[in-house]
């Protein structure tokens, strides 16, 4: 299923087979569920040697490891968030996570990757961690502490971020679909014409200059505070970056604790019955780089990026559903001034049958209209809509594989992004 993209439509480059040959090799690694699952002993095996806990159960050390490994096929060029200059591209990754329980109020977790990249490139193996933060709860969930590098409380999506719990195989468009904003990473200014900052949707998008309107669980770094209280839920976190800053920003190391530049994000949530779940969610921070190149005037710090959402699910029996809208802005320095986004999905999942379950998403992202420099108003960005499906399969207690097709339709010359098959397969231990 190997394709180039043309401006009339899909063109086969490679014969089907290849597809085929690798689905086909995909499933020769999953069991087949029986009433004595070797797969399921091992794991067995392996969550016995990786837990270790006290007699009297107050202090607990545990490790939990997940095998992921996504077949992907694309047309090219493919959408923002890979980088591959190819139209297959296998994407392996090992996480290792690590959790300290003392007692029923200090928490230690950490988890680590190792993989081509936080978000799927044909790039080298690295490791990398991605979250470690420590978590007091002395009011037995009311009030709770956190302070490390952990996601985000924005929204409903980072909570069911992870493979394992995520029904499809990738981000709604709000959380993956670079936009023609820069950070300052790898440009010569951020502060380009309007005239240079318009065409910029014109041009195929470069992962490493522009950004997302959130960068998948924005793993930044900080502290939070959140509990719960009868229906309602609540969250307020400080951190070191904006929601949309790449990962290479989330680290302290990386991107320090300034004061005057710092984000502040909130979330108010109600759960009036069972079934549903209801948030209203805000963002205020400073999205740029330290030292951004071409500020004509004050400092990076001085520009932010403000983001105001509203999330919906609902659950019950064998159907869940997920709603998410939200309002995003930057201030781009120079002569561009003030952009804005909106964008919003909804996502259903269904499980119909023991085992098995399918889901679908609709997205779309829509720009706002800034002055074209000669007289009138054009949108800053191409608007884009994309329709994911999935199926996926629990093959056992250890074994979960899942096969996706997603299809986006942006305005404009380029066509990104608009083929992505996926065949994920994830072993957790």
């Amino acid at each position: 299923m190997r394709m180039n993209e043309t401006k009339g439509g899909v063109a086969c480059a490679v014969p089907a087979r290849s597809a085929a040959i690798a689905l086909a090799a995909g499933l020769a690694l999953v069991p087949v569920a029986s009433a004595s699952d070797p797969l399921d002993d091992v794991a067995d095996a392996v969550r016995d040697f990786t837990l270790f806990e006290t007699p009297d159960g107050q202090v607990s050390l545990d490790f939990d490891l997940y095998l992921t490994m996504d077949n992907l096929f694309m047309s090219q060029p493919p959408p923002g968030i890979i980088v591959n200059p190819d139209t297959y591209l296998p994407s392996p990754r090992l996480s290792i996570l690590g959790q300290l329980d003392v007692s029923d109020w200090m928490t230690l977790f950490a988890l680590g990757r190792v993989d081509r990249g936080f978000d799927p490139t044909d790039g080298d193996a690295e490791v990398r961690p991605d979250e470690y933060y420590l978590q007091l709860d002395p009011a037995e969930g009311h009030l709770r502490f956190t302070a490390g590098k952990f996601g985000t409380s924005y929204g409903q999506w980072a909570r069911r971020y992870f493979e394992w719990d995520n029904p499809m195989t990738n981000a709604p468009l709000a959380y993956e679909w670079v936009t023609t904003v820069g950070d300052g990473n790898d440009a010569p200014t951020v502060a380009p014409s309007r005239a240079a900052f318009l065409n910029r949707k014109n041009q195929v998008i470069p992962r490493n200059k522009w950004l997302t309107a959130i960068w998948g669980p924005s793993y930044t770094t900080g502290f939070r505070f959140d509990g719960t209280s009868a229906i309602f839920d609540y969250a307020f976190e400080v951190k070191n970056n904006a929601l949309s800053s790449r990962p290479t920003e989330w680290d302290l190391w990386n991107h320090g604790f300034y004061g005057n530049a710092l984000t502040y994000t909130g979330r108010f949530g109600v759960r009036p019955v069972t079934d549903w779940n209801v948030g209203v969610s805000g963002s205020s921070g400073a999205y740029l780089v330290p030292n951004a190149p071409g500020i004509p005037s004050g400092s990076w710090t001085d520009y932010s990026q403000q983001a105001a959402g509203i999330d919906v699910s609902w659950a019950h029996g064998p159907v869940e559903t997920w709603a998410e809208a939200h309002w995003v802005s930057f201030e781009v320095p120079g002569p561009v001034g003030a952009v804005g986004l909106w964008t919003w999905f909804v996502e259903s999942k269904w499980k119909f049958m023991p085992g098995w379950w399918t889901a679908g998403r609709f997205n779309q992202q829509l720009y706002d209209d800034i002055a074209d420099g000669f007289g009138g108003t054009t949108p800053w960005g191409n608007d884009v809509w994309r329709v994911d499906w999935c199926v996926g399969w629990h093959v056992d207690r250890t074994a979960t594989i899942k096969f996706q097709y997603s299809y986006t339709d942006e305005s404009g010359p380029v066509g990104q992004g608009r083929n992505l098959f996926d065949v994920q397969l994830v072993f957790a231990f």
